[in-house]
């Protein structure tokens, strides 16, 4: 198996995509885009604005608390 990665900005790249959709041989898995809240959420953890518990137990009950139960 060979995974080939094609840049579809250029009209060209797009026209080579849909002729690889056509084959019996290609099978072409398009990456998408996370939504907007995804998004939000990766920048959070990659600038380290994250949340640790030692326990499932704490986990839980922080959030019983948070959702007023």
């Amino acid at each position: 198996m060979t995974t080939v990665l094609i840049d579809t900005r250029s009209n060209e790249a797009q026209k080579m995509l849909e002729f690889l959709k056509t084959t019996r041989y290609a099978k072409v898995l398009e990456e998408k885009t996370p939504n907007s809240e995804t998004l939000k959420a990766m920048a959070e953890v990659d600038a380290g604005h994250t949340k640790s518990y030692q326990s499932v137990k704490e986990l839980i009950t922080t959030l019983k608390k948070s959702a007023g139960v």
